[in-house]
């Protein structure tokens, strides 16, 4: 057990160490290493950015009608809603198996199922734990769901906006000409 938390703590030292690394540095700057005017043997390490080719612009965008706008607010409220409550249903579910699942290897030794066999440190854990996991995933499984049916609603209104704006005539700048 004790490899097996050793393990986990590596695992998570890696992986917050690398969503923590510096995205200053990529391998797309270029480093130059030039002398510097000091004596020899000092170098001056200078990373510029990458250089990138002018992107095209894009053109301004038709404003929306106000029922639209407020149909689009209210998609984008409700998704964020939805994903909230997915990542703090998430967490619950987290949290009740880091709960549960100790408690009834160390904490609660014995076969039968019930609470009589748990240390009081165990019972405690399992009472808290069990309906965190339970809820938790329930809850989890609703939002995702829910969350994905906003993100396509969403997804396809402003794919419609786009295809509606689209069709208006208006003059293109990048190439001196109308555009349908």
């Amino acid at each position: 057990m004790a490899r097996f938390l050793k393990a986990l703590g590596l695992v998570t030292f890696v992986f917050a160490s690398a969503a923590g690394a510096s995205s200053r540095a990529s391998a797309q700057n270029r480093v130059i290493v030039e002398p510097s005017p000091a004596p020899p043997g000092d170098f001056q390490i200078i990373v510029e950015p990458p250089t990138t080719a002018a992107a095209p612009q894009e053109l301004p965008r038709a404003p929306m009608s106000e029922a639209d706008a407020y149909r689009h607010a209210e998609l984008s409220w409700m998704t964020f809603k939805s994903r909230n409550v997915l990542i703090g249903s998430s967490v619950a579910t987290a949290v009740g198996a880091a709960l549960v699942f100790p408690a009834e290897f160390t904490q609660c030794p014995g076969e039968e199922m019930s609470l009589n066999r748990c240390t009081p440190g165990g019972k405690a854990m399992v009472v808290i734990g069990y309906p965190l996991l339970l809820v938790g995933g329930i809850s989890m499984l609703a939002s995702g769901i829910a969350f994905g049916v906003m993100k396509g609603k969403l997804r396809r209104f402003e794919q419609r906006a786009e295809r509606r704006e689209s069709r208006a005539v208006r003059w293109d700048p990048a190439g001196p000409r109308f555009v349908f």
